[in-house]
């Protein structure tokens, strides 16, 4: 016991240095594989981009906290679901998208633009996660503001930098961009292991109570996801690019804000459990969304 105790104050260490320097790669990744069509790709399918958008920047948040009061979840638990929805899509929903031979053009649009917009939402949805869910005793200091200026270092900062050299070195950046996007799979993997090892206690202590709660919150938004995009017509490729981006949240955001600019490990709880849930479910719609695009296009040929 206390060699693990070590550990995991040497995984915390790790976890605060190094997680804010893997969310700039993976930003940085994603502004390579961007231009400036990615963004006035909305005006291609204006309809598919508002329902994504709405659906992650309204609905995942709803979602979070309508569960964590229905589910009566201690604070630490609350805060941190409310974290990680408020950090949608990323890397990882880009390449389920890809996986499933989705509407790759779509993701990396909707990803492109809830990484700007978001950076302005978080510290508000957190300021009022906090307010809820924890008392004036229990409170965590935080300044919206501070927490907006590092979120843009952490991300517009990066993920301009990305676009900036795909723009004058285009032939290297798209180069650049699989082993970049490789080399996030085998950090961020890392990162959760050092997460579970920091918050070992924690994780034991909410494992029943998180645990399910992560779950229902995996199944509903990808559920909810799904079902939106049915619900308004959109296109099979279309509406399994939405599952995706409403039902995959951006992981190294909501540890980087956990561990590094809230500085409280057993915010990262949720997120780490969600961490090991997620992709049992993606997998899973993977493999539904190749046999429905399979029957679709058996269909359109018969026709």
């Amino acid at each position: 016991m206390e060699l693990l105790q070590q550990l995991s104050e040497q995984a915390a260490f790790i976890n605060a240095e190094v997680i804010p320097w893997l969310l700039r790669l993976v930003m940085i990744g994603l502004g390579l594989s961007l231009t400036l069509a990615d963004f006035k790709r909305v005006i291609v399918f204006p309809k598919a981009v508002t329902i994504g958008l709405v659906a992650q920047l309204i609905g995942l948040p709803l979602t979070a906290f309508a569960l964590a009061w229905i589910f009566n979840a201690p604070p630490a638990i609350a805060v941190g679901l409310v974290i990680l929805a408020a950090c949608p899509s990323g890397v990882t929903a880009n390449a389920y998208t890809f996986a499933s031979r989705a509407d790759v053009p779509l993701c990396v649009t909707l990803s492109a633009i809830t990484s700007v917009v978001t950076v302005f939402t978080i510290p508000f949805l957190i300021e009022l996660a906090l307010r809820l869910f924890f008392d004036e005793q229990q409170g965590i200091t935080m300044s919206p503001t501070s927490m907006l200026l590092n979120l843009m270092t952490f991300t517009l900062l990066p993920l301009t930098i990305g676009m900036l050299l795909r723009y004058f070195f285009p032939g290297p950046a798209e180069r650049a961009v699989e082993p970049i996007r490789k080399s996030i799979l085998y950090l961020m993997i890392v990162v959760l292991l050092l997460g579970v090892i920091s918050s070992y206690q924690d994780i034991l202590e909410y494992f029943a109570v998180a645990g399910l709660l992560v779950i229902a919150m995996n199944i509903i938004t990808m559920g909810f996801g799904y079902g939106i995009a049915r619900g308004f017509k959109l296109p099979l490729t279309q509406v399994i690019t939405i599952t995706f981006e409403v039902g995959v949240q951006n992981l190294a955001l909501s540890f980087a804000i956990t561990f590094n600019l809230l500085q409280r490990p057993d915010l990262a709880i949720a997120p780490l459990i969600y961490a090991a849930v997620m992709p049992a479910t993606a997998l899973g719609f993977v493999s539904i969304a190749r046999r429905l695009l399979d029957r679709q296009e058996r269909d359109t040929a018969e026709a």
